[in-house]
């Protein structure tokens, strides 16, 4: 009797690889916008007359459990919360809190998150939601006071501890915001440029030409960046670039161009088929395994795949908080800041994240 060929991988390693990159080709780029000016020199916990305006959030955004309400007096240490999420089933909504490290080559994986997005899954109404966090958002770190929103993690993380750093920056957002966290996920830049490349690049239509002239370097330098108007082709390199640049306008249009690289990739692995996907799987876990921190296990990310790419796109929400929920601040430490305006922020986290 003649035998039957056997895979070069077993099956569910197989299946598990290709759920991973066709996950983390969706989500991984979206921290392509990641800066390297971040203000380091700064208090941990600001004792300012200001605290008291953002002090009182209302955290009760209609869910069956809301947050409890913040209420301190400036200088106040603030709690420690306990988590109130729980590791997905795979049948209901999850909440993912995707984060970008600050992480050249050679530099330790501990670093500010520039870059934090909020992606919503649901796979009973095969719908989608990604919110961008701005880095500045002046927030109740628990444990530690108010700072940045991008400080959690270096706080948690402190002993080289990106688990804690994770899980402390999934409860800041979860008091701040209102919005349950179930996982997370931390990319570098080394992820982000592999996985697009891997990809095989993505298609991306250039609203207006791009002209800067100072985008930062890997070193720390200067590497000018132009990108004409138009349909482009970018490769891993290319669609950092796009995503990180933000000399043409602010943080704001930043994050609109990272959500445009992360719809982009989608519709590349979706196109590729799942026989492409799975001949790349391999490459794709070896290139990214270390640039790629998540709690999310195989099976999650195999059912988190598979759901992603029966979304249609029509069904894919996508928004930033800008300045129609954010107002700005100077400390009065001179720091810069932006502080939420609750009452518009919570209908439009309401409609994101909540079934209605």
């Amino acid at each position: 009797m003649q035998q039957s060929k056997r895979p070069i991988l077993p099956t569910w390693l197989s299946f598990a690889l290709s759920g991973a990159f066709i996950f983390s080709g969706i989500s991984v780029v979206i921290f392509g916008y990641l800066t390297f000016q971040a203000i380091w020199n700064r208090p941990f916990n600001p004792v300012e007359e200001a605290a008291a305006e953002v002090a009182s959030v209302d955290l009760d955004l209609g869910q069956d459990n809301p947050l409890p309400a913040v209420t301190l007096e400036p200088g106040q240490p603030t709690p420690t919360l306990i988590p109130t999420s729980v590791p997905w089933g795979g049948s209901t909504r999850v909440n993912i809190l995707l984060m970008g490290i600050d992480r050249r080559p050679g530099e330790p994986f501990i670093s500010r998150t520039d870059s934090m997005m909020i992606l919503s899954i649901d796979p009973v109404s095969k719908s989608a939601s990604i919110l961008s966090v701005p880095r500045d958002l002046y927030v109740v770190i628990p444990g530690r006071g108010r700072d940045r929103i991008n400080t959690a993690f270096v706080y948690g993380a402190a002993g080289n501890n990106p688990a804690g750093g994770a899980a402390l920056a999934m409860q800041t957002v979860e008091y701040n915001l209102g919005v349950t966290i179930n996982h997370y996920v931390l990319v570098d830049f080394s992820a982000v440029i592999q996985g697009i490349d891997t990809l095989g690049g993505i298609d991306v239509n250039v609203p207006f030409t791009i002209n800067d002239p100072t985008y930062p370097s890997m070193n720390y330098g200067y590497d000018p960046l132009f990108i004409p108007a138009g349909l482009q082709h970018f490769d891993g390199a290319l669609a950092l670039k796009y995503a990180r640049t933000r000399h043409v306008d602010n943080d704001f249009g930043r994050a609109q161009r990272q959500q445009q690289v992360i719809l982009a990739a989608r519709d590349k692995a979706i196109s590729l088929g799942i026989g492409s996907l799975l001949a790349k799987a391999p490459i794709f876990y070896q290139q990214l395994e270390q640039g790629i921190r998540t709690d999310l296990t195989l099976d999650q990310i195999v059912s988190l795949a598979t759901t992603a790419s029966e979304i249609p796109r029509e069904s894919i929400r996508s928004d930033v908080l800008d300045y129609d929920y954010v107002s700005s601040h100077t400390t009065e430490t001179g720091a810069q800041v932006l502080v939420l305006n609750n009452d518009r922020a919570a209908a439009l986290i309401r409609s994101l994240f909540y079934d209605e």
